[in-house]
C-alpha cells in the first residue's frame, strides 16, 4: 500500500498548482478528483491533455494510480456553475444515456493517458427506484451503463472500481457488489471501498474487506459519526474500527493506494490545511506499517 490524497482537498488549486502543493507536502501517489478531471477535459482533446499533464506530474514526482470518474456534468470553476447538475451513469431516459456514455467515454481516454489503474465510479441509476423502477429494472439498467463503459476500458490501463454508496442508492454492502459485479461479469470491472459510506450504512468494513478481497483494488478511506459523511481523517471522533480494518486489508494482500478522501478536513485556512497535509502523510505512513 501506498499513501494517497483525493486531490479535492486543494480543491480550489487549478490541476497544476494543486500537482505542485503535494509534492512540496511529500504527497507521490494521489487520487484524481472529479473537480480536476473537469479541468483538465476542458483543456482540449483527453489523450493529449492526459499525456502532458502526466509529464507536468512526474517531473514533479506525482502519479495518479488512482482516479474519480465524474460525479457532475461540470466542474466547479465559476464559468462551470450554470447547468451543473449531479451526473448519473444510468438515467432512464435513453438520450441522456447514449450522453452519459460519451462523458465516459472522455473521462476513460484521460485516465489511460494520465496511468489511472483504478478509475472509481458510482454505478448510477440513483433516481431510479423513485421513478417505480423494480429492483431487477435497476439493476439491468446499471449493468447495461457498466458493461459499456468497462467494454470502452478494455485493453486500457485503468480498470472500473465501483464504489459502494449508501442504502438511499441501493448499492451499499457486499450483497449488492457481488450482485452488480455477477450480472457485469467482466474482468476490468472490481470494486472500490469508501470507509465511511459502510459507516454510515451499518456495513462492516472489516467483512467487506474479506469478502470482496480478489475484486478489491481501490479505498476512500474517510471517518464519520455513523450518521453523515463527515469525512474526517482516521482516529479521531470518527467510529470506523480501524485496527479491524486494517488488519483486513492485511489479510487480502490489498495492494492498491491507500487513499485519504476526507475533503472535511479542508475546511479551514491554507496554512493548517497544509499543516494537515504533512500530519495526514505521517498518519497514513503509519496506518500502513503499524495500524
Amino acid at each position: 500500500m501506498q499513501p494517497s490524497m483525493w486531490t479535492s482537498y486543494l480543491i480550489e488549486c487549478l490541476p497544476h498548482d494543486m500537482v505542485k502543493a503535494m509534492s512540496r507536502h511529500g504527497w507521490h501517489t494521489l487520487e484524481l478528483s472529479d473537480e480536476h478531471g473537469h479541468d483538465l477535459l476542458k483543456l482540449g482533446d483527453p489523450a493529449q491533455v492526459g499525456a502532458e499533464f502526466r509529464r507536468f506530474a512526474e517531473d514533479h514526482g506525482v502519479s495518479f494510480p488512482q482516479g474519480h470518474f465524474y460525479l457532475a456534468n461540470k466542474g466547479i470553476r465559476p464559468e462551470d456553475r450554470e447547468g451543473r447538475k449531479v451526473a448519473d451513469i444510468a438515467p432512464a431516459d435513453d438520450a441522456e444515456f447514449a450522453r452519459a456514455m460519451d462523458d465516459m467515454k472522455r473521462w476513460v481516454d484521460l485516465f489511460n493517458a494520465l496511468g489511472v489503474k483504478a478509475g472509481v465510479l458510482h454505478a448510477g441509476g440513483q433516481q431510479l427506484a423513485s421513478q417505480g423502477w423494480s429492483p431487477e429494472r435497476v439493476l439491468e439498467r446499471r449493468t447495461q451503463a457498466i458493461r459499456q463503459v468497462a467494454e470502452y476500458a478494455k485493453g486500457g490501463v485503468t480498470q472500473i472500481c465501483l464504489e459502494n454508496l449508501t442504502r438511499y442508492f441501493g448499492y451499499a454492502d457486499v450483497a449488492d457488489a457481488k450482485a452488480v459485479l455477477a450480472a457485469v461479469d467482466m474482468p476490468n470491472v472490481k470494486v472500490c471501498l469508501d470507509t465511511g459510506h459502510a459507516n454510515i450504512s451499518g456495513v462492516s468494513c472489516p467483512e467487506f474487506i474479506r469478502e470482496l478481497g480478489p475484486e478489491l483494488k481501490a479505498l476512500h478511506i474517510a471517518d464519520n459519526l455513523g450518521a453523515n459523511d463527515d469525512h474526517m481523517l482516521p482516529y479521531g471522533r470518527g467510529t470506523v474500527p480501524w485496527p479491524e480494518v486494517m488488519k483486513a486489508l492485511r489479510e487480502v494482500n490489498y495492494t492498491g493506494l491507500f487513499n485519504f478522501e476526507v475533503p472535511g478536513e479542508n475546511r479551514c485556512p491554507l496554512p493548517i490545511r497544509e499543516a494537515k497535509l504533512d500530519y495526514s502523510l505521517q498518519l497514513a505512513n503509519w496506518m500502513i506499517e503499524h495500524g
